[in-house]
């Protein structure tokens, strides 16, 4: 089997699905439905800003620009680009990510910002979208099925540049699962598609990305034990005691204590990737 040969958009879809139903959930935005979740995850970005000013530094964001940020989360990015460009325009299907979304470009003074409420495969441009914009971002959410149809478009909804960040590698959070889940469910844990296919499926379509790796510290803090549980119990599918007892030991054994709570680290290896759309039309 030679590289041309490969349909790596069907790679992708296979370790997607296999993910998914490993997860046992609806997808990736169903996991965000909850607004007390959405809001926890705006407030844990939140302390770490150096990440999101450096993400908004590395784009090519000027006073006249405009935004497409797919699956925008609770606005980690959406929000702070909106105080510095024309406008922005937010993709998120997800409730509680939207409604926390909403409230915090309202507390921000940001009215140049709007959402649109609909999975990226379901959005129609020429309908739902203004654009084409300067700038389309999907940061960390490119949990799509059919990555090579997202990606055309998006191309389609860009006039000038494209970025991607997703994940290479096992991320911190992962490695628990792969540790437990045969313990916890009788089979092994199977990661979602990773970088190296998105690159492959990119190259496919005859884009080149320029490519930037780079390693940020993942860090969950936690007051205890019971706490930890209660973050990971859903996480990990933990629905009996003896799972309980199985996830509970394993949280004990891999966090560590600090100022009277527990800790979660690791180190997670991120890509971004890019190009100009009239590279690939």
């Amino acid at each position: 089997m030679t590289y041309t040969s490969i349909d790596w958009n069907a790679v992708w879809k296979d370790h997607y699905e296999k993910n998914i139903e490993c997860r046992g959930s609806g997808g990736c935005a169903a996991i965000w439905e909850s607004k007390e979740k959405a809001r926890t995850y705006l407030e844990r970005s939140q302390e770490e800003p150096e990440q999101t000013r450096c993400t908004i530094d590395g784009l090519p964001v000027r006073a006249e620009s405009t935004v497409l940020d797919i699956g925008a989360g609770p606005g980690v990015l959406a929000v702070p680009l909106a105080r510095c460009v024309a406008r922005v325009t937010a993709v998120e299907p997800a409730a509680g990510m939207a409604e926390v979304m909403t409230e915090y470009a309202r507390g921000e003074g940001v009215s140049n910002l709007s959402i649109v409420r609909k999975r990226w495969e379901d959005v129609d441009p020429a309908a739902d979208l203004d654009g084409p914009y300067d700038i389309v971002i999907a940061s960390y959410s490119l949990g799509m099925p059919d990555i090579r149809a997202a990606i055309e478009k998006m191309c389609e909804a860009s006039s000038r540049w494209v970025y991607l960040f997703w994940f290479a590698g096992t991320t911190s959070w992962e490695q628990g699962m792969l540790d437990l889940w045969p313990r916890l469910h009788g089979k092994e844990y199977r990661l979602g598609p990773k970088a190296d296919t998105l690159f492959n499926v990119l190259y496919s379509m005859g884009i080149c990305p320029n490519v930037e790796t780079s390693w940020m510290e993942y860090t969950r803090r936690f007051p205890d034990l019971d706490a930890a549980m209660s973050e990971f119990r859903e996480q990990y599918r933990v629905t009996s005691p003896v799972q309980e007892e199985v996830l509970r030991e394993y949280l004990a054994a891999t966090f560590s204590e600090n100022e009277g709570g527990l800790l979660h680290t690791g180190t997670t290896t991120r890509v971004k990737l890019w190009w100009e759309v009239d590279g690939c039309r």
